[in-house]
């Protein structure tokens, strides 16, 4: 008996019984017709339950290790393979005493550690798809909530323009010998309201295609002096229906830049629009064009308006906020304009911003960086 084995031999008891239950360690003591005249409990899986272990010999066959003769080390070491329906294989030896064959096979601890690493990395692939899930069910939930809100606002903003509508039509065939100076001044309200309605729609389906992601820009090759020329020749009687001065003011020889005019032309209508809207008669609104930084050209709109409380500044680019201030000719809003000029400056791969001090004016602006001309 070597030193190993008397070192051992007061433990083969608990050897034994560790054995017998361990999963890792497959062991099995069979005759040479292929009866298990011993198998533990990690043979046992291997085997699957088979009534005829020979059978569930795959590499090596039973046939070819009865065939071999015993010696005093194993007479096969290497993969064995277990059948015999799912294959599973393990690293180990076989050993021939007399007409008893003892299979010694284990786990390979190396390719348990891959297993082990690979359900680590389909775990965490899991948790990020738990996670985009997530996401997308509250984005869903935003834009839920979002649709909900876009009926609201519809419903109540839609409710006075119509009524208005309604009752002039109503009131115009009742009575048909109305003096053609009132049906007139009848019909321009009228027309107003359905200015009013038109415009807010607009900005509705504005919003819900670029929440949903459906916002197209297209971009072309743009001479700037020229394009806000034609825009503030557009906007200039807005200004003179409310006696407002509006002054251009570009920096000349500006590169030729290259962005969707149309989109843009959105923009920068909304804020002249705007500071037309909250200013009164005999002040003046500037809009200016002139480079801010390397390769930034910056527009500004500056009005001599009623400016915005500071309290109020941070929300005025989200959807559907509105501001204390209010418009000086009574003109309406939905609230939705400046959220839509934000969406659309950020996928222009600008910024836009605003100065305001309460009582004196506001100044909002955006900044597009010059790309590379359209070919």
């Amino acid at each position: 008996m070597n030193g190993t084995e008397t070192l051992l031999k007061h433990w083969h008891p608990v050897i034994a019984a560790f054995s017998e239950q361990s999963r890792a360690v497959a062991l099995g003591l069979f005759d040479l017709e292929g009866r298990a005249l011993y198998i533990n409990e990690g043979m046992r899986r291997l085997l699957g339950g088979s009534t005829n272990p020979a059978a569930a010999f795959v590499v090596p066959a039973f046939d070819t290790l009865i065939q071999t003769a015993g010696t005093s080390g194993p007479i096969y070491r290497g993969w064995l393979t277990f059948g015999p329906t799912s294959h599973r294989s393990l690293h180990g030896e076989v050993h021939r005493q007399d007409d008893q064959l003892l299979v010694v096979a284990e786990y390979d601890v190396e390719e348990l550690a891959r297993v082990n690493a690979n359900l680590i990395e389909v775990n965490a692939e899991i948790t990020n798809l738990q996670r985009e899930l997530a996401r997308r069910q509250s984005e869903s939930a935003r834009l839920n909530d979002l649709k909900n809100e876009f009926m609201g606002i519809a419903a109540h903003d839609l409710r006075g323009p119509l009524t208005v509508v309604q009752g002039y039509t109503n009131l115009l065939l009742r009575q048909t010998e109305l003096p053609a100076s009132e049906r007139a001044e009848l019909l321009l309200t009228m027309q107003d309201s359905i200015g009013d309605m038109l415009n807010m729609l607009n900005n509705l389906l504005n919003i819900s295609e670029i929440e949903s992601g459906k916002l197209k820009l297209r971009p072309r090759d743009v001479d700037i002096d020229e394009y806000i020329t034609r825009i503030a020749r557009l906007i200039r009687p807005l200004a003179e229906q409310k006696n407002i001065e509006l002054r251009v003011e570009i920096t000349r020889n500006i590169p030729l830049m290259v962005f969707d005019p149309d989109r843009i032309q959105q923009v920068l209508n909304n804020l002249l629009s705007n500071a037309i809207k909250f200013s009164f008669g005999g002040t003046r609104v500037t809009l200016q064009v002139h480079p801010s930084a390397r390769q930034i050209i910056e527009f500004a709109v500056i009005d001599q308006g009623q400016g915005i409380k500071s309290e109020e500044l941070d929300r005025l680019f989200q959807a559907f906020q509105r501001t204390s201030t209010r418009s000086t000719a009574g003109e309406h809003g939905t609230g939705l304009g400046l959220a839509i000029c934000k969406r659309i400056i950020d996928a222009s791969g600008g910024q836009i911003g605003v100065e305001s001090e309460y009582g004196k004016g506001s100044r909002f602006y955006f900044t597009l960086p010059i790309m590379p001309r359209k070919e």
